[in-house]
């Protein structure tokens, strides 16, 4: 595992390039650089001129990253993905400006969208300000919402996992952490004029897992359990796939229920077992393991209720991350002791808490660098 850690940096490293449609050049004796993208004719595009940062949306898809320019007239380029194409986001120089861009006759099947940026006064970028480092951004899932309960027991599942999600932002916040919910209200992530309820749910958690993107640090899906028996405690999951009935059974349950959640089941079990096959893919489930360990560790400090274990489970959720991404059941709702505790204010306090505090600390390691520009 520690050979795999170490090697992962230097993959992504190598993966970071400009998509092959998009290059640029400096001219310093004619004072600005051009960047050229390189379209198939047909291709949509939008150019947004925007002060400090000129954009062009282009109907291609790319990786989103940062490339970094030594160049007199734009700082950094960003690639971020913008509907079905990308957004590139040209960060100018102080004093620089961009001109009107125009169109060139491409290669066969291709035009040119030409863009450029003339350089300071003087040919050289006034020295940048100090760059302040990025915030960590982690984003929040309260599980279920709108019509969809989730269990019910002492309480219910849509209610909990909101006020607890409202407790665990107000704690990172207040650390310097940027926190983005999923949602913050009583509703779902599904189109209004959806009325199906088996595609609302799967509309929904295909909202929710699109959040998974790398743009941010970390991912972390807050639910309440349930069982036919009577059981307690916390256990914490990444994706993968399981052998056990008993979690394979609430997977099913949390991907929607009934056929639907067993056809969603399915598809998250397809992609964990891609992620297996795949180097960087390995790479992001053992950081999200180890996210599932500090959680969990710092859930049982605070509650001293029983620890259930961390586990991997085909959750459908899941399946898209690209950064460490975890779920999280933090008690079950129909047992007579623990369902009581989760309805008191007193006891998510100590939830949030926990799950906070584990957030801190894998942030805090220095594994979980913020992408955003």
């Amino acid at each position: 595992m520690r050979r795999l850690l170490w090697m992962l940096p230097l993959l992504l490293g190598f993966a970071w390039a400009a998509p092959s449609w998009l290059r640029w050049g400096a001219h310093p004796d004619e004072g600005f650089t051009r960047f050229v993208f390189e379209l198939p004719l047909g291709t949509a595009y939008e150019t947004a001129p925007g002060g400090a940062v000129y954009r062009v949306r282009v109907g291609l898809t790319a990786q989103p990253e940062t490339l970094k320019l030594d160049d007199a007239a734009v700082e950094r380029v960003v690639l971020a993905p913008a509907g079905d194409g990308t957004e590139v986001q040209l960060y100018l120089q102080p004093g620089a400006s961009a001109k009107k861009p125009f169109v060139l006759e491409g290669p066969e099947g291709h035009f040119r969208l030409v863009l450029d940026v003339l350089h300071p006064e003087g040919g050289e970028a006034a020295p940048p300000p100090k760059p302040k480092p990025p915030a960590p951004i982690v984003v929040l899932d309260p599980g279920h919402g709108g019509p969809d309960p989730g269990t019910v027991g002492y309480v219910v599942e849509k209610q909990v996992t909101l006020d607890l999600a409202l407790r665990v932002k107000k704690i990172l916040e207040a650390k310097g952490v940027e926190v983005v919910l999923t949602r913050d209200g009583d509703y779902d992530l599904a189109p209004k004029g959806v009325k199906d309820l088996h595609e609302r749910k799967i509309l929904d958690l295909d909202k929710r897992a699109e959040m998974t993107n790398g743009n941010r640090n970390l991912f972390v899906s807050i639910h309440v359990n349930s069982a036919e028996r009577p059981a307690r405690g916390i256990e914490v999951y990444y994706l993968g796939t399981t052998l056990d009935d008993r979690v394979l059974s609430l997977a099913i349950a949390e991907n929607g229920g009934g056929e639907l959640g067993v056809r969603l089941t399915q598809k998250a079990e397809s992609t964990a077992e891609a992620a297996l096959a795949d180097l960087i893919a390995q790479g992001n489930l053992q950081f999200s393991a180890r996210l599932a360990d500090v959680i969990l560790e710092r859930l049982i400090e605070r509650t001293g209720t029983t620890n259930r274990g961390v586990h991997s489970a085909p959750f459908y959720v899941l399946r898209y991350a690209r950064i460490p991404a975890v779920l999280v059941e933090v008690g079950f709702a129909n047992h007579p002791t623990e369902g009581r505790l989760l309805a008191r204010a007193d006891y998510r306090q100590k939830l949030a808490e926990g799950i906070a505090e584990g957030i801190l600390e894998v942030l805090q390691n220095g594994a979980f660098a913020a992408t955003n520009p």
